[in-house]
C-alpha cells in the first residue's frame, strides 16, 4: 500500500506579477518545488543565455510601440491682438500641483483584485527580478535570489512505495490552484497596456544583464514559445533522490529546462490551462506594433 509522506525543509523563496505575470506565475511554480528542498549556497545567476556575437544594429522582431508626445497647439495671434493684449490678458490662475506617478510596484496592485490575489506576490524589485527570471527559463535552473512569489501553502508530498519507488504525489497540484486561478482570471489587455507603458524599464533591466544590443520583448516571446513546447505528459511521475534533491527518474523529463519542468510539476490539467493563457499573451505581445 502506498503511504504519503511530507517533504519540506527550509522555505527560502522570495513573484511577479503582471501580465508578464503569467510567465511569472509559471516561474513561481518552479520555486515552490525547490523551496521544499534544502538549498545550497548559491552564486547568483544573472543569465545563462548564450547568444552569438551580433554584427550591426539589432533586428527587432516584435516591436513595442512608443506613444508619441503630442505638442500643445500654438495659436498665432493677429496684428490687432497685440494692441488689446493688456485689456484682454486674463489674470493667471495658479496651476494645480502635479501629482507624481506612484512607483511601478504600487501600480501593479491596481491591475487585478489585490484583495483576492495580492498575498501571492512579492513586489520588491519587480521589473529586475522578472527580467532576470524570464531570461533564465530556458536554462537548467532559475536564480532563487530573483523570485517574486510567495511559496505555496502546505508541504511538498511524495508517494513512497519503497525507497526505490517514489512518485510525485498528485495532491501537490492542488497547492497551485490559487495561482492558476489568478492566471485564468488575468485581463491580458490590461496587463499588456501596463507592460507597454513601462516597457523602457524592462528593456533597461535586460540591457543591464549584458545585452545592450538585444530586445527584451523578442526574448520574452522566445521564452513563451519555449515553455509552450513542453511535452504534454501524464503521470505518474517517478522520482529519484540521488542526493538531497528530488529529480525525475525519466531522463527525458529531467533533461527539460527549468521553464518546461514547471508545467510538468504543476500537473497536466493546470499545465493545459496555463498554456491556453500563454497563447493569449503571445498573441498580444507579437501584435503590439501592428495597426
Amino acid at each position: 500500500m502506498k503511504r504519503t509522506t511530507n517533504w519540506q525543509v527550509e522555505e527560502i523563496i522570495s513573484w511577479i506579477p503582471a501580465v508578464f505575470i503569467l510567465l511569472g506565475i509559471a516561474v513561481a511554480l518552479y520555486f515552490w518545488m525547490k523551496s521544499d528542498e534544502p538549498q545550497e549556497v548559491e552564486t547568483p545567476v544573472v543569465s545563462e543565455l548564450q547568444l552569438p556575437e551580433q554584427v550591426g544594429p539589432p533586428k527587432i522582431q516584435y516591436p513595442v510601440p512608443v506613444a508619441p508626445v503630442e505638442p500643445d497647439p500654438v495659436e498665432i495671434p493677429s496684428a490687432g491682438h497685440f494692441e488689446q493684449i493688456e485689456e484682454t490678458l486674463p489674470v493667471p490662475e495658479e496651476e494645480p500641483e502635479s501629482i507624481p506617478e506612484p512607483p511601478i510596484e504600487e501600480q501593479v496592485t491596481f491591475l487585478f483584485d489585490w484583495r483576492e490575489y495580492g498575498q501571492l506576490f512579492l513586489l520588491e524589485a519587480l521589473v529586475n527580478n522578472f527580467v532576470v527570471t524570464i531570461d533564465n527559463m530556458t536554462g537548467p535552473k532559475l536564480p532563487q535570489k530573483f523570485t517574486f512569489t510567495q511559496p505555496p501553502a502546505g508541504k511538498f508530498m511524495v508517494q513512497k512505495e519503497t525507497e526505490d519507488n517514489q512518485y510525485l504525489d498528485p495532491k501537490n497540484y492542488e497547492r497551485y490552484t490559487k495561482f492558476v486561478q489568478f492566471a485564468m482570471a488575468a485581463d491580458i489587455n490590461r496587463f499588456v497596456s501596463f507592460y507597454v507603458k513601462h516597457y523602457p524599464k524592462f528593456q533597461s533591466a535586460y540591457e543591464e544583464l549584458g545585452y545592450p544590443d538585444r530586445y527584451f520583448n523578442d526574448r520574452f516571446v522566445e521564452v513563451i514559445d519555449h515553455v509552450l513546447a513542453t511535452p504534454d505528459v501524464q503521470g505518474p511521475f517517478k522520482l529519484e533522490q540521488p542526493k538531497v534533491y528530488y529529480t525525475f527518474a525519466d531522463p527525458m523529463l529531467e533533461a527539460l529546462s527549468a521553464g518546461q519542468k514547471i508545467l510538468i510539476r504543476i500537473g497536466p490539467d493546470n499545465a493545459a490551462k496555463v498554456k491556453t493563457k500563454l497563447l493569449e499573451l503571445r498573441r498580444a505581445l507579437t501584435t503590439l506594433g501592428r495597426g
